[in-house]
C-alpha cells in the first residue's frame, strides 16, 4: 500500500502544498497566490485568516485526486520573522506585519545610535532590520498602544498554519532565533528583550522545539476545511529557508548553499559563532535545533543583469527572462575572465552583506576608450560573484566542499561556472526547484517517527555540476583583489 507524507510551504506571495512518496517522487500539487497588503511607510501586511484560507485552497488542490487516507503525515514550512500575534481568545490581532515591513526603521537606527543594539547582537548574532518581531512590537506601543496591550500570545507564519491546523501552538529553534534568542544558552536573552522595550514579550514567546517534533494531529474543523484526514500528526513549523537546507540533506558544518535570485542569499552551516557587537546578516538555528546557520543576503544579485540589460533593450531584451539571459550570455561569453579590466561594483540599491552601507552605490571601474559593452556586461555578472565570494569569505574562507545552488539564477549556466571559477569550488545544481516544500514533508515524516529528517530528504535528483577551471584562478583571484580594494576605497566615499 502506497504512504504518501504532505508538505506545505506558506509563503509570502504563494502558498504551495505537495504530496511526496517517501522516496521524494512529487505525487500532486496545489498552489494559491498570497496577496501582500501595502501601505504608507513602508508597511507590508497580510490578512491571517486570508493566509490559512490560502493553505485550505492549496492542500485541497494538492489532495484532490489523492486516496487521503495514505497520508501519514504532514510537515511545515513558511516566512519567517515578522510578527504574528493572537489575542486571549485565540484570535489575530489585527493583520500579520511581515518580514519586509520597514514601518520601523527609525526605532532600528536609535538602536543602533544608542549602542543597544549590542544586546542583540550578543544574544542571536543577528544586525536587526525592521520586519523582526521585536522591532515591530517597540513599534506597535508606541504607535498602536491599543492594539499591543490586546496582544497575548506572538509567534510566527509556519506556527498560525499549525495553530489553524491542530488548535496547538509551538516555535521551532529557527523561527525563535531572532531577535531574542541567546544562542548559547537557547532561551530567550531578557535584555534584548528590554533594550527592545519588549520585556512584556517573555510571556508571550514560545518555548522552542525542534522541527522534527509533533506539534499535534488535525483537528475535526481544519478536517473539514482542508479535506485532510481528522487525527492526522503534524510537524511543530520552521522557517521556509531551513526547510530548504532540510530538503537539500544538510546538516553539516561548512556546508553552503546560495539562492540566486534577484537578490542573492549566501547560507553556510557553522557549529560556531564569533559574538559581536555589530554582526552583519542574520544568524539563526538549523531546523534540527543543533547547528547553526548563518545569513548573509547581499542586496544585489540577479537584479544587475536587468539593470544592464535593460538599458539595452534592442540588443539585450526579450520576452522571458531565458531570453534576456542568452542574449545577455552570448555577448559575453568570449569575453576573458577580469573583464579586460574592468570592475563592476554592484551597490546599485546600497549594501546589507558582508557589509552595510545603505548609501553604497554601483559603479564601474577601469573604463577606457576600448572597454566594449561585452566587457561592461561580463563586469556585471563577475561583479555580482565577486559579492558571493565576499560574503563566504567573511564566513571563514572559500567552500571547501561543493556549494548547492538554487533559484532562478542557478539556470543561467554561464553565470553559475563564472560563480565556480570566482570561488575556485564546484557548484551543484539540481533539476528540482521543490527542496523548500520537500524538506517540509521530511520534517513532518520525521516528527511521524519515519526517521531523521535530513537523511530521509536524500533522494535520486540529478546534478549538474560546473567544476572550477584551474586555469583562471590566478585571474580571478586578481579581479577579486581589485573588486576589494575599490569596495574598501568607496566606503570612504558613502559616508
Amino acid at each position: 500500500m502506497q504512504q504518501y507524507w504532505l508538505g506545505i510551504d506558506a509563503g509570502t506571495t504563494a502558498i504551495k502544498a505537495a504530496v511526496y512518496r517517501s522516496d521524494g517522487t512529487r505525487v500532486s500539487f496545489g498552489e494559491t497566490a498570497s496577496e501582500v497588503l501595502l501601505g504608507e511607510q513602508g508597511r507590508a501586511e497580510q490578512s491571517m485568516e486570508t493566509v490559512w484560507q490560502g493553505v485550505c485552497r492549496a492542500v485541497r488542490e494538492a489532495v484532490a485526486d489523492i486516496d487521503v487516507t495514505q497520508i501519514r503525515s504532514i510537515g511545515l514550512a513558511a516566512q519567517g520573522d515578522g510578527f504574528w500575534a493572537l489575542d486571549r481568545r485565540g484570535e489575530p490581532v489585527g493583520n500579520a506585519i511581515l518580514w519586509n515591513d520597514t514601518r520601523a526603521a527609525q526605532g532600528v537606527a536609535r538602536l543602533y545610535d544608542s549602542g543597544q543594539a549590542r544586546a542583540i547582537g550578543h544574544a542571536c548574532h543577528t544586525a536587526i532590520w525592521p520586519g523582526t518581531a521585536g522591532t515591530i512590537f517597540q513599534w506597535l506601543q508606541q504607535a498602536e498602544p491599543d492594539r499591543a496591550a490586546a496582544v497575548d500570545r506572538v509567534f510566527y507564519c509556519a506556527d498560525w498554519v499549525g495553530y489553524c491546523l491542530t488548535g496547538q501552538i509551538a516555535t521551532d529553534y529557527s523561527n525563535a532565533s531572532i531577535p531574542f534568542l541567546d544562542l548559547e544558552s537557547r532561551n530567550y536573552d531578557l535584555e534584548a528583550l528590554q533594550v527592545l522595550g519588549s520585556a512584556r514579550l517573555a510571556r508571550m514567546l514560545n518555548s522552542p522545539r525542534k522541527a522534527t517534533d509533533r506539534l499535534g494531529s488535525v483537528s475535526r474543523k481544519a478536517s473539514e476545511s482542508t479535506g485532510l484526514p481528522e487525527g492526522l500528526p503534524v510537524s511543530v513549523g520552521t522557517m521556509d529557508l531551513s526547510a530548504m537546507l532540510v530538503g537539500m540533506g544538510m546538516e553539516n558544518p561548512d556546508e553552503t548553499m546560495m539562492i540566486l535570485g534577484t537578490t542573492a542569499v549566501v547560507t553556510t552551516l557553522t557549529d560556531r559563532v564569533e559574538r559581536k557587537d555589530q554582526p552583519v546578516g542574520a544568524t539563526a538555528y538549523h531546523a534540527n535545533g543543533e547547528i547553526l546557520t548563518r545569513i548573509l543576503a547581499p542586496t544585489t544579485g540577479a537584479a544587475a543583469f536587468d539593470w544592464f540589460c535593460g538599458l539595452h533593450p534592442k540588443t539585450l531584451g526579450g520576452g522571458s527572462a531565458a531570453e534576456i539571459a542568452a542574449r545577455l550570455n552570448a555577448l559575453v561569453e568570449k569575453v576573458p575572465p577580469g573583464a579586460n579590466g574592468l570592475t563592476f561594483l554592484p551597490y546599485l540599491n546600497g549594501e546589507r552583506a558582508p557589509f552595510v552601507a545603505p548609501s553604497a552605490r554601483g559603479s564601474f571601474f577601469g573604463l577606457s576608450s576600448s572597454s566594449t559593452k561585452a566587457d561592461m556586461g561580463r563586469a556585471v555578472m563577475e561583479g555580482a560573484a565577486f559579492s558571493l565570494r565576499h560574503c563566504v569569505e567573511m564566513e571563514g574562507g572559500r567552500p571547501q566542499g561543493a556549494v548547492r545552488l538554487t533559484g532562478g539564477g542557478a539556470r543561467n549556466r554561464l553565470w553559475c561556472q563564472i560563480i565556480a571559477d570566482v570561488m575556485q569550488a564546484p557548484m551543484l545544481v539540481s533539476e528540482a526547484s521543490d527542496h523548500g516544500l520537500w524538506g517540509a514533508a521530511c520534517l513532518g515524516a520525521a516528527a511521524a517517527g519515519e526517521g531523521d529528517a535530513c537523511k530521509l530528504a536524500r533522494r535520486e535528483e540529478k546534478l549538474l555540476c560546473h567544476d572550477p577551471d584551474p586555469a583562471v584562478a590566478d585571474a580571478y583571484d586578481a579581479a577579486f583583489a581589485r573588486y576589494l580594494a575599490l569596495s574598501e576605497a568607496c566606503l570612504a566615499l558613502w559616508n
